[in-house]
């Protein structure tokens, strides 16, 4: 009856409903705040639902109509979805389901010149086959309180001197399209896919695309599978049956996934006991045992990286510190409280009065020592080492008795996988080729080897690991600031290293990613995909996430609202009332309680304290003077994967892509080569953010306003 008086007295209700929509509540919970006058009924939220829905809708069909006038100022994002429904009782013709669907989202564009999308240059290009011709210092402010005085200095230092393209602070206009029931994993269900978004969802006529490109990003399977559509439908007699308007670009969050398994399959050497030191050594001694080295869960990989790189790096400075004063203390010192004693001033620290400056000189020491390819050179024991470059010596005679490595049992499969004692071989002897039913594809990994009289291999692997995991931690640092250019400063060197360690797939996409920005894009295209690889959903500084993660995340809101066993992805409820709304959907959620005063939650996760996890590691860093070389003394070995992949471009393997590519652009994979399973154990994702210190952190997605 009040409504009736008042058009604008159910508004605060239907808010209600919304907002208990969005958390999954029990239909009696709607039932009894409907009866008390707090909250509309359900069919009234779902009614609400699908009139925003033809809201969003509408929104969608004015840009896909402004494509007749101007070029396309939006990109595509898709990405398989699947949810297991369970039958009650498993019986013939009733049993478990595994529904598989495709979620989308569209992006606008920004900071785009006139005529970027313009496919001529770039198609010109393609048939003149032109492509045939500090972040050590951010750690020791972040663990060490006497030196956070510093901590505006770094970061200011990554976000001016060492920035590379940074993308203009802005809040990204993101706007989720309908959900669809097609499987994305076969070549015949992505062109259904852009059919329905382009075609039916967006409404642009095929003689719009003459002329313009549409960039279309997903992972590495979504992005292979458009290739081969084009390759498929290369005669076609309109560019829009040709696909030339679909432009594939290879998003992060997966490609910095499969790196981080690259470093654990690189560094995890099964065998564990006295004397054999490494990353499951490390991992064991934190007693974080239940972690699947093969599975590898992004998030519990990521802290066990971060986490052991501060501990080196921690230990580095305590050598540094114990070089430069001479003052060593005694064993029992923790790491962190020996270098708070190094720098603190109310202890009158011979360190106290350092300068930015100085510390940045350590970290250029510390770059030089352990971080670059040639500290693992040197590692080798193949030249003089000058103590003002790699500091003092250390005889094997002043740490613990050397005890050799012992041998484990004996992979079946190594004999044909890896020559042990050389790293090149450990590597160049990998091919990726599809993973048949019962086997699995060979890969680079850890070597056993007894090494010869000279050289330091258990020196020369932790080198290796420094130097894999500060790439990996560069990325995300530079990914979360919003610094592009940074981030593709590392994928010139993944490009030779996912070679080298085995995961050709990736290493075929860093050649295809490289010649676009070498040969293919003309510069005004390269500078709007530069501009538009990344995505903001606050607005904030250091909340700049891949757009991928951006869609794992929509994702698993979709999954969340499966709250039907009558509903698929392309049903009319999770299509529309669900599937366009789940950018509102997920802002009323994270905004809705500040209404009531309740103060808001900004979603981060609460900071684990490691102070004891890097002690535990810095005692056994000490002890076994793991940041110092020890002539003769034995490891397991890992292979250099930049190097190993160096060698296999040059032995022929970068004329092969390129004469492959050459002969058909679409040809990035060779047949049958690209792994097409899928990802198991998806964590609902967080993107990797920077705070105001330079500190990276784990921060629940926001939608909202900033």
């Amino acid at each position: 009856m009040l409504y009736f008086r008042y058009r604008y007295a159910i508004v605060f209700p239907t808010f209600v409903g919304l907002f208990l929509f969005t958390c999954n509540a029990h239909r009696d919970v709607f039932l009894l705040l409907c009866r008390v006058g707090f909250s509309v009924g359900y069919s009234t939220v779902l009614a609400t639902l699908h009139v925003l829905a033809a809201d969003s809708s509408a929104h969608l069909h004015a840009i896909g109509a402004a494509v007749e006038a101007t070029q396309p100022m939006f990109l595509l994002l898709f990405d398989n979805v699947n949810k297991m429904q369970r039958a009650w009782q498993q019986v013939l013709g009733k049993r478990d389901t595994l529904q598989s669907g495709c979620a989308s989202t569209l992006i606008g564009l920004e900071d785009v010149t006139e005529d970027a999308m313009d496919s001529r240059p770039f198609l010109k290009n393609l048939e003149d086959k032109k492509r045939k011709k500090s972040y050590t210092a951010a750690v020791w402010t972040k663990h060490v309180p006497s030196l956070r005085i510093h901590a505006a200095d770094v970061t200011k230092k990554f976000r001016t001197t060492h920035a590379k393209h940074r993308l203009r602070l802005r809040k990204s206009d993101i706007r989720t399209m309908r959900n669809t029931d097609v499987d994305e994993a076969p070549t015949d269900g992505v062109a259904k896919q852009l059919q329905n978004l382009v075609v039916d969802q967006l409404r642009i006529l095929g003689h719009w695309l003459q002329c313009w490109l549409i960039m279309v990003c997903g992972d590495q399977l979504s992005v292979d599978r458009i290739r081969k559509i084009k390759m498929y439908m290369g005669k076609g007699d309109t560019p829009f049956q040709r696909h030339d308007w679909a432009l594939p670009i290879i998003q992060l969050w997966h490609l910095k996934w499969n790196w981080q398994k690259a470093i654990f399959r690189l560094h995890w050497y099964e065998p564990t006991g006295k004397g054999i030191f490494g990353l499951h050594h490390d991992v064991d001694l934190l007693s974080r045992t239940k972690f699947n080295h093969e599975k590898c869960e992004f998030y519990p990989a990521h802290h066990i990286l971060e986490d052991r790189f501060d501990a080196l790096m921690l230990d580095a400075l305590r050598l540094l510190c114990e070089e430069k004063t001479g003052i060593i203390h005694p064993p029992k010192t923790s790491l962190l409280d020996g270098l708070e004693l190094y720098f603190n001033a109310e202890s009158k620290g011979p360190l106290k009065n350092i300068t930015f400056d100085e510390l940045d000189a350590f970290s250029h020491t510390v770059y030089r020592r352990y971080m670059c390819n040639d500290a693992f050179e040197d590692a080798q024991g193949n030249c003089p080492r000058d103590p003002a470059v790699h500091g003092p010596h250390i005889a094997a005679d002043d740490i613990p008795l050397l005890v050799p490595i012992p041998m484990g049992e004996e992979d079946s499969e190594s004999e044909n996988e890896t020559e042990p004692g050389g790293p090149q071989a450990a590597a160049t002897a990998t091919k990726r080729t599809r993973k048949s039913k019962g086997t699995r594809a060979k890969k680079a990994k850890a070597a056993e080897a007894v090494n010869s009289v000279g050289n330091d291999q258990c020196f020369a692997t932790t080198v290796n690991f420094i130097r894999m995991t500060f790439w990996y931690l560069e990325m995300c640092a530079a990914i979360a600031e919003g610094d592009i250019g940074r981030v593709f400063e590392v994928l010139k060197v993944l490009r030779f290293s996912f070679w080298g360690a085995g995961s050709t797939n990736y290493g075929n996409e860093m050649l295809e990613l490289a010649c676009n920005f070498l040969y293919d894009f003309p510069p005004a295209l390269q500078y709007a995909v530069l501009n538009n690889y990344l995505v903001n959903t606050t607005g904030l500084l250091g909340h700049w996430l891949e757009l991928d993660l951006l869609q794992e995340h929509f994702n698993f809101w979709i999954k969340r609202l499966f709250n039907s066993k009558s509903h698929d992805f392309d049903s009319k409820h999770l299509s529309e009332a669900v599937g366009l709304n789940i950018h509102g959907i997920s802002s009323i959620r994270d905004r809705f309680p500040s209404i009531f005063g309740f103060k808001k939650n900004h979603g981060k996760h609460k900071k684990a304290t490691t102070t004891n996890d890097l002690n535990a590691l810095g005692v056994h860093y000490r002890a076994d003077c793991i940041m110092q070389y020890v002539p003769g003394r034995n490891g397991h070995v890992v292979p250099n994967e930049f190097f190993a992949g160096f060698g296999i471009l040059d032995g022929g393997k970068l004329d092969e892509f390129l004469e492959r590519t050459t002969r058909n652009a679409a040809s990035v994979q060779p047949d049958n080569d690209l792994d097409v399973s899928q990802d198991e154990g998806r964590l609902p994702a967080n993107p990797i953010t920077s705070g105001a210190e330079g500190s990276m952190d784990l921060t629940q997605f926001s939608l909202g306003d900033a």
